[in-house]
C-alpha cells in the first residue's frame, strides 16, 4: 500500500540533486494510488492484471510531502507552476524509501508516480484525493447506465471508468474524481456536431480526464466568431471546458490533469477561461479550428509533450496566461501560437513544422531554447499513430536538464515524450 503523509520537511529523497520546489499549498496535497487498465481493456470488468493494492493512507499537515510505499524502479515526476519562468519539473527515482518533497509558498504543482514501464500508479490531488484503484471505480455501463449518473455517486476519490464505446453525453466532474476512458483509440465522446461542451471541468479542481478521443463540438451562435478570443465565459463551448471562476483561490485549488486524450474535428479542443489552471500533456490535437485557447488572466499553465498537427486557424492561442509550452509538436496551422497580450510563460523544445504563422514570433526565436523547425517525421499521421520514426530529429531532443524518460533518456518530443510517455495510449 502506498501511503502518503504530508508534514514539515527540507529534505528530498530520490535521486541525488533533484530538489524540487513545493509549497504552502502542500497542506492541501495528497496522493493517490491509480492503477489504469490498458487501452483496449473494459474497465467495467474484473479482469485486471494488476492486483488492487487498497486507497492509500493520506495524512495532512502544514509543510511538504512525504511519500511511502515506493518499490524500486518507480518514477515520482512534479510539474511546479509558480513565477512564470519556466514549469520546474523533475524526475526521481524511488530506490523503495520514502520521498519527501518541500519547497516554497508560492508553487502550485502536479506530481504523479509511475512504474518503471510507464504505468500511472499515482496522481496528485489538492484537498480531493483522485483515486483509480478498482476498490473506488465506478464502471460505465456495467454499473451505470451513464457517465454522468457515475460522477454524480462519485465521492472525491473515486474513478469514473468508462467502457470502449462511443458516447454523446456531455458531462460536468466534480472536485477529485477521475475520468477515465479505456484509451482515447477504444472510448469516443462525440458531440454529433452540436453546440455543447464534452466535459466541463468549471467545479472539478483536482480532477483528472485520461484515455477519450473527443470530436465533434461546434461553438453556439452568437459565438462563432472570427477570433476565438471574441466570446465570453461560458458561452464557450470546447471538447474539454475549464473555467476558474467558481474556484475559491487559484493559489490553493488543483490544476486538473488533462492527459492522454485525442481532441479532433472541434471548434475548440480545451478551452482555459479566466483562472482555470490545468496540466495538459501527452494529448493530440489534430483537425481542429482552434486546438487549444487560454483564454484566461495571470494563471499559470503547463503544456507539454503534446502534438498539434492541422488545427485549421490555429494550434495554441494565449490571451493573457503564463502558459508554458515545452516539448510539443506544433504543425501544419494557419497560426502556430498567438498571444494576444503580455503574458507568456516558457516556451521551449518545441518542434514546428509547416504553419502558416507563428504570431508573435518576439516571444520565442527558432533555433534557441531549443525550438527548432524540422519535420517530425510521424510514423504514420493519417492513421492517427504519432509515434516518431527511427531517426527523427525529435528523439531526445527535449530537456536535457533534471528530467529524463522512464527507459533513462532524456525527452522526445511529441505526444510520446516526457517521464509520463509509456501512459500516453493514444
Amino acid at each position: 500500500m502506498m501511503h502518503i503523509h504530508i508534514r514539515s520537511a527540507n529534505v528530498v529523497g530520490g535521486r541525488a540533486g533533484l530538489v524540487p520546489r513545493f509549497g504552502a499549498a502542500a497542506a492541501l496535497l495528497g496522493f493517490a494510488a491509480c492503477m489504469q487498465p490498458g487501452p483496449a481493456e473494459d474497465p467495467s470488468s474484473d479482469s485486471e492484471a494488476v492486483p488492487d493494492p487498497g486507497p492509500p493512507e493520506l495524512k495532512m499537515g502544514t509543510l511538504g510531502v512525504v511519500i511511502d510505499g515506493l518499490r524500486p524502479g518507480w518514477l515520482v515526476t512534479t510539474s511546479r507552476l509558480s513565477d512564470g519562468n519556466a514549469a520546474v519539473e523533475t524526475t526521481q527515482v524511488s530506490d523503495g524509501s520514502p520521498l519527501t518533497l518541500a519547497g516554497t509558498p508560492e508553487d502550485i504543482f502536479v506530481a504523479t508516480v509511475t512504474d518503471g514501464h510507464g504505468k500511472l500508479l499515482a496522481s496528485q490531488a489538492m484537498g480531493a484525493p483522485c483515486t483509480l484503484v478498482r476498490s473506488h471505480q465506478l464502471r460505465v455501463p456495467s454499473e451505470f447506465a451513464t457517465i454522468q449518473a457515475a460522477i454524480d455517486a462519485a465521492q472525491p476519490g473515486d474513478t469514473v471508468a468508462v467502457a470502449p464505446g462511443t458516447y454523446t453525453e456531455s458531462v460536468a466532474l466534480r472536485a477529485g474524481v477521475c475520468l477515465l476512458g479505456s484509451g482515447a483509440r477504444a472510448t469516443v465522446l462525440d458531440a454529433r456536431g452540436e453546440g455543447r461542451t464534452l466535459v466541463d471541468l468549471t467545479g472539478a479542481p483536482g480532477s483528472v480526464v485520461a484515455g477519450f478521443t473527443m470530436r465533434g463540438v461546434t461553438m453556439p451562435p452568437g459565438c462563432s466568431t472570427s477570433d476565438v478570443f471574441d466570446c465570453s465565459g461560458n458561452w464557450y463551448r470546447a471538447a474539454v471546458y475549464l473555467g476558474g471562476t467558481a474556484w475559491r483561490d487559484p493559489t490553493q485549488d488543483a490544476p486538473a490533469l488533462i492527459i492522454g486524450n485525442v481532441f479532433e474535428d472541434n471548434d475548440i479542443g480545451v478551452m482555459l477561461y479566466w483562472r482555470g489552471v490545468a496540466i495538459v500533456r501527452n494529448n493530440v490535437f489534430r483537425g481542429n479550428r482552434s486546438g487549444l485557447v487560454a483564454n484566461h488572466f495571470q494563471s499559470h499553465t503547463l503544456v507539454a509533450n503534446n502534438v498539434f498537427l492541422a488545427n485549421t486557424e490555429l494550434a495554441i492561442g494565449n490571451q493573457a496566461a503564463v502558459l508554458d509550452l515545452i516539448e510539443n509538436v506544433i504543425a501544419g496551422s494557419e497560426l502556430g501560437v498567438r498571444f494576444m497580450y503580455v503574458q507568456t510563460g516558457a516556451i521551449r523544445f518545441n518542434v514546428f513544422f509547416g504553419n502558416g504563422l507563428n504570431a508573435n514570433e518576439d516571444r520565442f526565436t527558432i533555433g534557441e531554447d531549443g525550438n527548432i523547425e524540422v519535420d517530425p517525421r510521424f510514423v504514420d499521421p493519417d492513421a492517427g499513430d504519432f509515434h516518431l520514426q527511427p531517426g527523427s530529429p525529435a528523439i531526445d531532443a527535449g530537456r536535457r536538464d533534471a528530467t529524463f524518460e522512464p527507459d533513462g533518456t532524456p525527452h522526445d518530443i511529441g505526444a510520446y515524450g516526457g517521464p509520463l510517455a509509456a501512459w500516453a495510449k493514444l
